[in-house]
């Protein structure tokens, strides 16, 4: 039982720390001129933190992105990016392709951004944007 306890403690410590990720996480998008969309937008698959739009792309026009907030609160488990692998980015597509329907935004400009969020005794305390996010 109190292991139990402990891995719910736990989980409930990583949900607030990713809250404040993936808030950390628009505010600063929003900083660099991204429109914010949706956030947590849930699908069978599961979750896509943040959705947004980037009005001025390095392509010229405007592109939804998807992006995956990874949020550290030790040194443990390596750095944000080392936690996104071609899984997550797959499940990410996949609620991504849902999004678009749903919306019936069909063949728009799109990409996966990961956003990693470094927090030192419970404060922000860096953020990194990597764009158009692939793992080979």
């Amino acid at each position: 039982r109190n292991i139990y306890c402990r891995i719910k403690l736990m989980k409930q410590d990583n949900k607030i720390i990713g809250r404040i990720g993936e808030k950390a996480a628009g505010e600063y998008l929003k900083k660099k001129g991204y429109e914010i969309l949706e956030s947590n937008f849930y699908t069978k698959f599961g979750e896509i933190d943040i959705i947004a739009m980037e009005k001025r792309s390095a392509q010229g026009g405007p592109i939804t992105v998807f992006v995956e907030v990874k949020t550290k609160s030790g040194d443990e488990f390596g750095e944000p990016w080392e936690m996104v692998n071609q899984r997550k980015l797959q499940q990410v597509k996949n609620m991504a392709i849902v999004y678009l329907t749903k919306n019936g935004l069909g063949e728009v400009a799109c990409r996966i951004d990961v956003v990693g969020v470094w927090l030192k005794d419970g404060e922000v305390d860096k953020v990194e944007h990597w764009e158009d996010v692939r793992v080979e």
